[in-house]
């Protein structure tokens, strides 16, 4: 006993605390508390408007079916077979027919619908935490873009990349929940707070009566059949209705049929209606707004939860189509690089040629330079399949169905915004950084969302360790016996059990008025007492994982930001190093022509010029990448491209938004 008073103390003491929520700010709470609903991913419910249309109230839902039409914004964007598409387009494409962001839209409709079924008095059935990454595409980690151009190889011998094992189709989802895969406990029984009627009505029952006779010879009576035929019509009904403090009200209306015979052996049909009333409160246990209406409220902050995490998706699908859209841009420069460096190579090959028929240049100088010609077609052939395999990853993140979609097609994609490096980063102070994202960032703010509906959850587990003890008062027109024990509430599913006492017959009786109470007490309560110190226990574990988040926040913006200052340093360094290049290839061909170097060291500083300049390319590529990740671990990258949470919800955004600087 001791042991139970112990835990019930601190759990009491931890309730009575709470938790204060952490400020987040006024841009998420626009985003939580947003009704907006998406067009093609509602639920249709039959009309309920009038009496004449109750029988709506059974029909099924309809939705429309999945929308997969053609993606009509990119029609403006084809000339001349290809399409030119700016970064602005690209996210606006994405947003509008993105896969995974139209499977976030659903989620905000399915949120709806917890809403209408805690309304009844049903349980929720949870809400979906995954956020899907975009693919990394050709450019991340561990692509031929980024490792490639920085290797040290011999400038005549190319070197083969692998492109099978880049076709990734995405990321593993992020799984936001904070809450864990157990669960709480039930807690309470919920009212049932939408009027019930439940019964029975038997039309056409028969039952064929008996004669008492007795026989001229002085044997005992004996029970012979009769034609006489009782018909009786029974309907037996209760309307049940729970209110949020846990009253529930209970009305049976009975006119069960009795047939009694008497000692003239005549049938005598007995039918006696009878009319009860009862109502009960609890005292300890499901008593109170807060506990009986605690699915509701967790109902309404699952919908804030469930905007948040398609905010959440919003931002994962911006930053993943961003960053698509500057490696196609940078495999272009690759590309262009290459191309330019098989001119240089074929120019040096034609030249080498002919001064080879005119005798003024050894053979083995031709053999070299061919060598390089044939290295640089197929650093070139590679770039352009790299190039191409890019185009078909951004454009099944662009499309419903992908390069199936009747506009998109086949057609190749033209990035037309190019990587532009601005002269200083201005970065802020880096804890102004971090206050500032641990006030944006939507996947903070929906963890804390968890704890609460966490702690509502809770305090239900602690009510369900109180003793069950309810007044119940009853009055009856012609009764005949107490009222039975009265079931309270619904398991959860918005039906109840049938009353016990529905269809029992009363007799000829005076009016009944009965109050008191009813019991049902646990003496050692070890199942309430173990769920009420779990739950709180696990409503520990969601604050350290929201605390963990929080830690994770700081931490991915102090990583990016070193990450772009690296990323500066590198681009800087990559910069003059071609710049270098440029100069020992210029002095290397002035040397050649006056005959103090050889046409190998020229095709060698051809060859370094080449891998130089696709450093650059690839630094340039890792430095915007670098500035959108910092924008996406500071949580206003949608801000920055001027994206809406509305018009993301109704898929429909601005022809033009220009991004903030």
């Amino acid at each position: 006993m001791k042991r139970v008073l112990i835990v019930g103390l601190i759990i009491l003491q931890a309730v009575s605390f709470g938790r204060q929520s952490p400020a987040t700010s006024q841009m998420l709470q626009d985003v939580q508390s947003n009704t907006v609903n998406p067009k093609s991913e509602k639920v249709n419910y039959p009309a309920l408007d009038s009496i004449s249309q109750f029988g709506a109230r059974y029909a099924k839902p309809t939705a429309p079916e999945l929308p997969l039409g053609p993606a009509d914004r990119a029609r403006p964007l084809i000339h001349n077979g290809a399409i030119y598409l700016s970064l602005h387009d690209a996210i606006a494409l994405a947003i509008e027919n993105n896969l995974d962001v139209e499977v976030a839209r659903y989620s905000l409709t399915i949120a709806g619908t917890e809403t209408l079924r805690a309304s009844g008095g049903g349980n929720l059935r949870g809400v979906d935490y995954a956020v899907q990454e975009s693919p990394t595409g050709v450019g991340g980690p561990g692509s031929p873009l980024l490792n490639s151009a920085a290797s040290t190889v011999t400038p005549t011998t190319p070197t083969v990349n692998d492109l099978t094992s880049l076709n990734v189709l995405s990321e593993a989802p992020s799984n936001l929940s904070v809450q864990g895969t157990a669960g709480y406990a039930a807690g309470p029984t919920v009212p049932t707070l939408q009027p019930i009627l439940v019964g029975q009505s038997t039309y056409f029952n028969r039952r064929n009566s008996t004669l008492l006779t007795a026989t001229t010879t002085g044997n005992p009576a004996a029970l012979t059949p009769s034609s006489n035929v009782l018909n009786f019509i029974t309907a037996n009904y209760a309307l049940v209705q729970g209110f949020s403090y846990g009253t529930q009200l209970e009305v049976d209306v009975n006119n069960a049929a009795q047939a009694l015979y008497s000692d003239q052996s005549r049938l005598n049909p007995f039918s006696a209606p009878n009319t009860s009333i009862t109502i009960t409160q609890p005292l300890f246990k499901g008593r109170g707004k807060g506990i009986n209406l605690r699915y509701i409220r967790i109902a309404s902050i699952n919908q804030k939860i469930s905007r948040l995490l398609f905010y959440q998706q919003l931002i994962s699908t911006v930053y993943g189509v961003s960053r698509l859209y500057y490696d196609l841009v940078s495999l272009n420069e690759n590309t262009q690089v290459k191309r330019e460096t098989l001119t240089a190579a074929r120019k040096l090959y034609e030249d080498d040629k002919a001064q080879v028929e005119q005798g003024t240049l050894a053979p083995l100088e031709l053999t070299r330079a061919q060598s390089l010609l044939t290295s640089s077609e197929l650093d070139l052939i590679q770039a352009e399949g790299l190039v191409h395999q890019q185009e078909v990853i951004l454009k099944t993140q662009l499309a419903r169905r992908g390069t199936a979609d009747p506009v998109l097609g086949h057609l190749h994609v033209i990035p037309t915004d190019p990587i532009v490096i601005p002269s200083t980063d201005d970065l802020r102070p880096l804890d102004s950084l971090v206050s500032e994202a641990l006030l944006l960032r939507p996947d903070l703010a929906q963890a804390s969302l968890q704890v609460q509906s966490g702690e509502v959850a809770l305090k239900a587990s602690i009510n369900a360790a109180r003793p069950q003890i309810d007044l119940i008062g009853n009055f009856q027109t012609r009764g005949s016996t107490e009222v039975p024990f009265t079931t309270l509430g619904t398991p959860g599913t918005g039906l109840i059990t049938a009353p016990t006492d529905l269809g029992v017959a009363g007799l000829r009786l005076s009016k009944i008025y009965q109050a008191g109470i009813q019991v049902n007490l646990p003496l050692k309560n070890r199942v309430a007492e173990a769920d009420a110190a779990r739950d709180l226990l696990q409503t520990r574990q969601a604050e350290a994982r929201t605390q963990l988040l929080a830690n994770q926040v700081r931490e991915q913006v102090e990583n990016s930001v070193i990450a772009l200052q690296t990323a500066r340093s590198a681009l800087n360094a990559a910069t003059q190093s071609r710049v270098y290049q440029e100069q020992l290839l210029g002095a290397e061909r002035d040397r050649l022509s006056v005959g103090a170097s050889t046409n190998f060291l020229v095709i060698q500083q051809q060859s370094y010029l080449a891998q130089a300049r696709a450093t650059e390319v690839t630094a340039r590529s890792v430095y915007i990448k670098a500035r959108v990740a910092l924008d996406r671990a500071v949580g206003n990258l949608l801000e920055k491209n001027g994206i809406t949470y509305e018009d993301s919800v109704l898929g429909q955004l601005p022809a033009d938004s220009p991004a903030k600087p």
